[in-house]
């Protein structure tokens, strides 16, 4: 089972990246090209810079998943590291219950917020400001599974007996 489930956030991490990549591509040619119409033509393109700003939200969200996905969110693990092994699987253990809390709360304001945010279309792309605000609880909800996982595995080892660090 743990296998099958590794192999399904792999598979949706991946898209995860691939995604980032199209979006990351699409904002920089997007800027480039309404520059290059400032400057050379003299003109902008309306949509341009709402598509950037959009985008870039995409792009924060999808990024902190799969930095936390892979362990690459900042931690201060000089603090833990001053304890014993045992105790600092206690202490990551409480660290990993308040940072589901607090994605929790995050993920609950998230989606009231683009809830009040539905009906208010952009001025220029016409998009609901809803749908560009709602990546935040999904990406929070995600972080959520992922620290729930990363809590049970700490449990099943502290049952093992095994000591792990992350």
């Amino acid at each position: 089972m743990k296998a099958k489930l590794k192999k399904f956030n792999d598979c949706v991490m991946n898209v995860f990246g691939k995604w980032l990549v199209v979006m990351g591509i699409t904002i920089t040619v997007t800027v480039f090209v309404n520059v290059v119409c400032r400057y050379v033509f003299l003109m902008t393109i309306p949509w341009a810079e709402e598509l950037a700003r959009f985008l870039f939200i995409w792009m924060t969200f999808v990024g902190s998943i799969l930095a936390n996905n892979k362990y690459q969110h900042m931690r201060l693990d000089f603090v833990v590291e001053k304890f014993s092994p045992q105790v600092a699987q206690i202490l990551i253990g409480i660290s990993y219950i308040i940072v589901i809390c607090f994605l929790v709360i995050l993920c609950i304001g998230g989606t009231e917020y683009s809830l009040s945010q539905w009906d208010w279309k952009s001025s220029a792309l016409g998009v609901r400001h809803g749908l560009v605000y709602i990546i935040a609880p999904i990406s929070f909800f995600i972080m959520g599974l992922q620290y729930v996982a990363r809590l049970i595995d700490l449990i099943i080892n502290v049952v093992k007996g095994e000591i792990s660090t992350c």
